[in-house]
């Protein structure tokens, strides 16, 4: 394999990782606020929730920056 193929597959890897971060995060600041708050499982579901949006948006924005690379590449 090139190069541009190996940096595609690791940009890939890379956006698996961001996903899995964003809704660990939102989960745990949820779990956090419950435990605070003392009003499970809203807060937790509510980080989830966001967790999940902002994974997807920033999802659509690095695949199209694989989609981009790759496109230049051939």
């Amino acid at each position: 394999m090139n190069s541009k193929k190996y940096g595609a597959i690791v940009r890939l890897v890379g956006v698996g990782w961001y996903v899995g971060i964003c809704i660990g995060v939102g989960a745990w600041a949820g779990l956090w606020a419950d435990g605070l708050f003392e009003l499970s499982p809203l807060l937790t579901l509510t980080g989830i929730a966001i967790g999940l949006v902002v994974a997807l948006l920033g999802m659509i924005r690095m695949l199209m920056a694989v989609l981009r690379y790759v496109s230049e590449s051939d």
